[in-house]
This record gives C-alpha cells, structure tokens and sequence, in this order.
C-alpha cells in the first residue's frame, strides 16, 4: 500500500529519511533493541490487555507527563531531561509478529485489547525516521486483535490512517487535546504540535471515517465549557476527560513533583488540583453524549471492556 506523507512543522526531526540511519544515533536517540513487544497491562490501564511501546521516551516531553516519575525514566542512562530523550525499540516488530502468531495458534487473538502507547507517544517526530510503529500496525492488520488503541497528539499519525482504516472497528484513534487555547499549550507543553495542527488531524481523521476518541487528558485551563465542549463533538465519537487529580495514578502526588504546580501559580490559572472546570466540561458532554463522554480511568477502560464483550466481526 502507498502512503501518503503530511507535512508537518512543529518539530525539525519530522523530515522524513527513506531508511534509519545507518550510523549510531546521538546518545539522546541511540536505537535500542526490543527483547519483547507487548507487555501485560497493569495500573491505570487494567481493562486492557497489554500495552505496546515503540519508543523509550518522548521528545514531547510533557510537563506534566507521569512517566518522568517511574524508574523507566529515572534509571535512564546516561540520566537526561524528560523530553531529551527517545530510544527507537529496533526489531519490535518482529518480536510483535512472533507473539501475534503465538496467539493466533492459540486463537487468542480476538482477547486481545491493547493500548498503543502508555510511555511513548507512538507518533513523535522519530517515528518518521524510523517507522516502528507503522510496521507494528502492519503486524496488526495480518493479526487483527480485538482492539487496537493508538493514543497520540501527533499529526504524523495522518501517514498512516490508511492503515488504520484498514482494522476497521478493530482500531480507535485516541487523540489528546487538553484545551482549546494555545497560549496554554505553549506554556504547559511547549514542544508539542500546537493546536491547529492537531485539529487538521482531526478533521482528516473525521474524513476518513476513523473511529475517534478525544482524551482531555489532563484538563487544561480552556476557554469556556460551551466553546471547548462543541469543539470536542464536533470531531469525536468519544470523549475522556480527565485531571491530574484523577489521572496520575497516585492522587496527584507524581504530578506535584513536576513543573505543572509552579506553571499554575505562574499563570494564575488557580490551583492546578480544582477538577471543577473539568468536571463541568465532562457534566455538559454527559448531557449531550451520554456514557461516550467518560471519566478518568473509567472512560479509558470503557472501550476495552466494549470491545472484549462485543468483539468485531
């Protein structure tokens, strides 16, 4: 199949290479090879079955991103920023194939529901040069599990809608945008695609017919409950919303060791533990959407446990 390459500008490591560099890369994105693909969820992703990872780190570098307080992160070496550092997990395909094929003897594959990624973001500007999580979706396509959930906020992911299409279903495009701003997203996460570029994805997205979910994760300060909720409808089938308060795995207690506490008092956005604004969005969405507006860790887990009581055809 042909793809097709959008242009993109938020970040000079999206030019696209026909092949990975030959040589060893910088430490800062030194390929490492992958031991094994899919991992058993756990934690905040329980409802599903395993998580897949293309990357070690991100070049996104959230913030507030919970992974800068796991060993993952703190036992990098050598010891680098959060957001200095991605590793490409060479030959993760391959191990992927083997383990699909695995189940496909077992017949196991339609018990499958993973979530793509939970440490990485499978379409940072390094997936251009590399393509793992292309060839990993190419894997699925000849092993269709019962669901396959990308999680991004990345317009390169376009490149490969395709592909996505191709599972039908089977597939779900979680596209985060935690608010409607940009003076916010600049502050919070500078380095990730602004917000009109994401909203092109989306539009494309909607093109194409994917099945979309919009994960409000974490809630931003935004402009107002009536202009960000209809900005959300307006491209998903699904929305999550959810707070550090709620989403960090720990009640907050990993997100008060990142930058966002200062960010918050800096900006005067109030203290960045109030879900009210949060809940309000998630109340009007409830309202005008039903149970495909969700909560936290609840509205994650909602399509996973669709997906494995009412698999695909």
């Amino acid at each position: 199949m042909s793809m097709t390459t959008f242009p993109t500008s938020f970040d000079s490591e999206s030019t696209p290479t026909p092949n990975p560099p030959s040589n060893p890369a910088s430490p800062d994105t030194a390929p490492r090879q992958a031991k094994s693909a899919l991992t058993p969820a756990t934690g905040f992703l329980e409802g599903y079955t395993h998580s897949l990872n293309p990357y070690t780190g991100c070049r996104f570098g959230c913030s507030y991103c919970y992974v800068q307080g796991l060993a993952l992160h703190r036992l990098h070496r050598p010891p680098l920023p959060w957001g200095d550092y991605a590793h490409p997990r060479t030959g993760i395909a391959r191990q992927l194939e083997h383990e699909l094929a695995h189940h496909a003897r077992r017949g196991t594959l339609g018990r499958l529901a993973i979530f793509m990624s939970s440490v990485t973001d499978p379409y940072q500007p390094l997936e251009r040069r590399w393509r793992l999580s292309r060839a990993c979706v190419q894997q699925f396509l000849r092993y269709p599990p019962a669901l396959l959930n990308i999680q991004t906020r990345s317009p390169i992911a376009q490149d490969d809608f395709e592909l996505f299409a191709g599972l039908g279903d089977r597939c779900w495009l979680n596209f985060t945008l935690e608010t409607d701003l940009e003076e916010v997203r600049r502050a919070v996460t500078p380095r990730c695609p602004p917000i009109e570029a994401r909203l092109e994805t989306l539009e494309r997205a909607r093109q194409i017919g994917l099945n979309v979910q919009i994960t409000v994760s974490p809630c931003l300060p935004f402009s107002n409950v009536h202009s960000f909720g209809h900005l959300l409808l307006q491209y998903a089938h699904r929305v999550v919303v959810d707070t550090f308060t709620s989403g960090d795995g720990s009640a907050g207690k990993r997100t008060a060791h990142t930058p966002v506490p200062a960010l918050y008092a800096r900006h005067g956005w109030g203290h960045w533990q109030d879900e009210g604004a949060a809940w309000q969005l998630y109340l009007w969405l409830r309202e005008r959407i039903g149970d495909r507006a969700g909560w936290s860790r609840q509205g994650f887990m909602a399509l996973p446990a669709l997906a494995l009581h009412h698999p695909p055809l």
